[in-house]
């Protein structure tokens, strides 16, 4: 850094000074720590073995190493020994922590103005890099450790104690000094949660003030201070520092301060007497808002340990929340958010809970569902951005019954003894109860909107995989909706739907034929689809990389309906005016189904994949030639 003085007006020098500290904290990040999204984060060996060498040549005095650390307000030559013996992956760190420092006392001295929030996110990226590698690390993952790194940061030692209330302290002067910078309070509860996803950092954690101070610092700022993302990953962190607190005794006192003001706020809003009257003011609004994405928070934040306490306290509201979307109908945000929150519960939560909770889980979502439905039916618009606003609503009731439905898939649930065999409300009543909301809002221009098309053919796949026994009893007009929603997507929206659709027709199509369904409507009703996906098949309308999904598809209706297959088969020979094309192509349709018997086993389908792979490249060589 320059020694000389400058004007601290002088825009242009602080700009290049910003770019240069930007650049150096991200070479260093890249150079101390790698990348570990979805594996566990360690210290890489090349760094592991530079530190040992170090100390290993008499260069580190580990004294020196703590106190260069613990001393972010001094300059390195103000440490005695410092620049001599001190660690170096440690001094780099500990200029980093300099940084914090410098921009904490410009805060405290009315200079904020002057710092640079892209510098503050990258020192915030770089914290939270080196937090996930460095503190606390678990020694048993490593064949030989760095003393200096050990006493800095490791176990049980003062350094990591020390860094810790740093890191906290440096959290809570960004959530108060810089809320009106979104990227930057973002990137600050990213390190937050990076500080508390595992126990062991959590336990360290806990004992610190600066977990409190965090605490009474949400307690005190303004709901609108911090953005639903921010407010989300604060309870988040919170609820996953819960999962450290030992004993249950202990965990319930430590809800006790973080949760039940929340509860508190939530049913001094809604037990107003004249609250009918005033829900729609703006400041009861923004509070419901506020309210709502910190419970989003609280259940992303839940795990194996938290998951029975969090779930008892948020029950109680979860129900209310069901009224709240008639009352808030009319209001897209928050009926996004009660969804939104359901989903959360649902996705997080559900897979832990016992028999008897997971129930009531769809009771409240049953209600909400029912709710939603008595408010929208019949609500039409022609205005496009009504038609995106019901899009994020059937988007989220999509995500939420495919979630409703994962439990049927992972089920880590406690044993439980307390239903007795009581069956109420279950996942498939909830869900063919969102199907039948869903699908007379469905419209072509929705499917439009690639996401929601994508979530809407997975939901209806996920259902049939699941109950295709109840999609085969759905009334009849929601049965021909559902299936014109299939060919809609064999014709119309690419590939991945495609893929789907396949796999939708073969599911439905082997329950018909195993069960012997002959004679219910729905055996009719799928009854089009085989003329359909051959004449797409042949005509070259469906890519050849998604055959081995259209040829199962395909196979399951010829053992459906073999003599309409064998009627179609005829009439399609019957239409060549060309002899010999019709003689090649009676003879590829009898190699087609030679030696397989038409039936929906796994063998079977497999040999009459391999065949129609060779029918198709045979077919289309001659069929459509002119």
């Amino acid at each position: 850094m320059h020694s000389q003085a400058m004007n601290i007006s002088d825009t242009s020098i602080l700009d290049c000074l910003f770019e240069d500290l930007h650049w150096l904290i991200l070479i260093a990040g890249h150079v101390i720590s790698m990348d570990s999204e979805g594996e566990t984060a360690l210290i890489p060996s090349e760094i592991m073995h530079y530190s040992i060498h170090q100390a290993s040549s008499g260069q580190v005095n580990v004294a020196t190493t703590l106190k260069l650390l613990a001393s972010p307000t001094h300059q390195l030559l103000d440490i005695p020994g410092a620049d001599e013996s001190s660690d170096h992956v440690v001094r780099l760190v500990s200029s980093v922590f300099r940084l914090c420092e410098v921009e904490k006392r410009a805060v405290e001295v009315k200079l904020g103005r002057l710092l640079s929030p892209e510098v503050g996110c990258t020192v915030m990226w770089f914290l939270r890099r080196w937090s996930l590698s460095y503190l606390l690390p678990i020694e048993t993952y490593y064949s030989e450790m760095s003393m200096a790194l050990l006493a800095a940061f490791g176990k049980d030692t003062d350094g990591a104690t020390w860094t810790v209330n740093f890191l906290l302290s440096k959290v809570e002067s960004n959530l108060y000094s810089f809320s009106s910078e979104p990227a930057l309070v973002k990137d600050t509860v990213r390190l937050f949660i990076a500080l508390v996803d595992m126990r062991e950092k959590g336990s360290v954690v806990l004992k610190s003030e600066g977990l409190w101070n965090i605490l009474r610092l949400q307690s005190k700022m303004e709901r609108s201070a911090l953005l639903g993302a921010a407010k989300r990953g604060l309870f988040k962190a919170l609820v996953l520092a819960g999962a450290a607190v030992d004993d249950a005794q202990s965990r319930g006192e430590y809800w006790l301060q973080v949760l039940k003001p929340l509860q508190d706020r939530f049913k001094n809003v809604i037990c107003q007497e004249n609250f009918n009257r005033i829900f729609h003011e703006e400041n009861i609004k923004m509070e419901i808002i506020d309210i709502l994405e910190s419970f989003i928070g609280v259940a992303q934040g839940s795990q194996v340990v938290t998951v029975q306490s969090l779930f008892h306290f948020l029950y109680p509201m979860l129900s209310e929340f069901a009224t709240l979307v008639g009352v808030y109908h009319n209001y897209q945000q928050v009926v996004e958010l009660i969804l939104e929150l359901y989903c959360e519960c649902a996705r997080s939560m559900l897979c832990y809970l016992s028999q008897g909770d997971s129930r009531r889980i769809y009771e409240a979502c049953l209600q909400t569902i029912q709710t939603y439905a008595r408010c929208n039916t019949g609500r039409l618009s022609l205005e496009s951005a009504a038609e995106e606003e019901t899009f994020h609503d059937i988007l989220l009731l999509m995500e939420l019954l495919t979630n409703l439905l994962s439990k049927d898939f992972i089920d880590l649930s406690p044993p439980d003894d307390s239903s007795n065999g009581e069956q109420t409300v279950t996942a498939a009543d909830v869900c063919l109860y969102g199907l039948n909301t869903i699908m007379p809002l469905m419209t072509v221009d929705l499917l439009k909107f690639p996401s929601l098309c994508l979530q809407y053919f997975k939901m209806i796949t996920f259902v049939c995989e699941i109950y295709p026994d109840k999609v085969c009893q759905l009334p009849m007009d929601l049965l021909k909706n559902l299936l014109s929603s299939i060919e809609l997507g064999l014709t119309t929206f690419g590939q991945d739907i495609i893929i789907l659709c396949s796999d939708f027709i073969q599911v439905l199509g082997t329950h018909i034929h195993t069960s012997n369904l002959q004679s219910a409507a729905v055996y009719e009703a799928l009854r089009p689809l085989l003329k359909l996906l051959m004449n797409l098949m042949l005509s070259r309308q469906i890519n050849s990389d998604v055959l081995p999904n259209t040829s199962s598809a395909l196979f399951v209706l010829i053992c459906c309906y073999q003599a309409d297959y064998q009627h179609l088969v005829q009439g399609l020979l019957d239409s060549q005016q060309d002899q010999l094309v019709a003689e090649r192509l009676a003879k590829a349709f009898t190699e087609l189904t030679s030696n397989i018997t038409l039936n929906t086993e796994r063998q079977n389908r497999i040999k009459f994949r391999d065949n129609f792979e060779k029918f198709i490249v045979n077919v289309h060589g001659f069929l459509l030639v002119k």
